[in-house]
């Protein structure tokens, strides 16, 4: 039931982009035709304008929830005042600027984790991640001989709720990358989803070794920065990333083998001068 929900959650959001991104290309076009017979700043339709609605359009595509938008919103505002302001000198204060910016996030983001917590707490429920209600617990009153009976680690292996559901390092994960690189191989069979940061930095994702149940969200922000993602070759990857002078390429090696529709990676965020490279082998 939690997986159908998912699911039917996960369908409505193209939906929503694609009303958002036909407002979009109407406003715009509305806005060059207007610019034929009216005057308009020159900086109202611009490059930097551009930035400011492709970081509010990816805002109103995921309810203002991924602080992606305020990346590419920013950055738009940065180089919009020096098209504003002629006295004003962007490339003077940019890195300062940035490394404000940079840290500021990382101080910011400590919550995310407690966020992220909440936000899957009704899936892990539904799922039985958290199962609280086992029919068959433990009595400690019982002689530990008991545990040994031959018979019983088999019943164990095959009920529904024999699953110790212990979390290990790898169920989230957690990538930065500033000004180098970061290799992580997973092992975790039941991933949870996490979060990759570089900012001019790479960072490389072995999943060959793990595995996922449903769908499982990974949000990228990167900036001047690559990603390279390792999958098994029957795992979907969808890509929900917005990318500005940057792309998602999918290298993966074609093979007979069916994909696994309950195996589904979903890649969001934003990429900014950086891309993501996925391959399998």
């Amino acid at each position: 039931m939690a997986n159908d929900i998912n699911n039917i959650e996960y369908q409505n959001n193209p939906r929503r982009g694609k009303v958002l991104a036909g407002i979009v290309l109407l406003i715009i076009g509305v806005s060059l035709l207007l610019k034929e017979f009216v005057s308009f700043p020159g900086w109202l339709i611009s490059f930097p304008t551009g930035l400011i609605v492709l970081g509010l359009y990816m805002g109103g595509k995921n309810n203002f929830n991924n602080k992606g938008w305020l990346i590419v919103t920013g950055f738009g505002c940065f180089l919009l005042l020096q098209d504003i302001i002629p006295a004003f000198d962007a490339s003077a204060i940019f890195w300062p600027v940035l490394l404000i910016c940079i840290g500021a996030y990382f101080l910011l983001r400590r919550n995310d984790h407690t966020t992220w917590d909440k936000k899957d707490w009704k899936r892990k429920w539904d799922s039985g991640k958290y199962n609280f209600n086992n029919p068959n617990p433990v009595n400690p009153n019982d002689p530990i001989v008991d545990y040994t009976v031959g018979a019983e680690p088999a019943d164990q292996s095959t009920s529904p709720n024999s699953n110790t559901n212990t979390f290990t390092g790898d169920e989230h994960l957690d990538a930065v990358s500033v000004f180098g690189s970061v290799k992580k191989t997973i092992f975790s069979k039941n991933f949870q989803g996490g979060e990759v940061v570089n900012v001019m930095g790479g960072a490389e994702l072995d999943f060959t070794q793990a595995n996922i149940n449903g769908r499982v969200v990974i949000d990228i922000t990167q900036i001047f920065g690559g990603t390279k993602i390792i999958v098994p070759s029957h795992w979907m990857v969808v890509s929900d990333m917005a990318a500005v002078f940057a792309g998602v390429d999918d290298k993966r090696v074609r093979t007979s083998a069916p994909l696994d529709s309950n195996k589904v990676l979903v890649l969001k965020g934003v990429s900014i001068f950086a891309g993501v490279d996925i391959r399998s082998y």
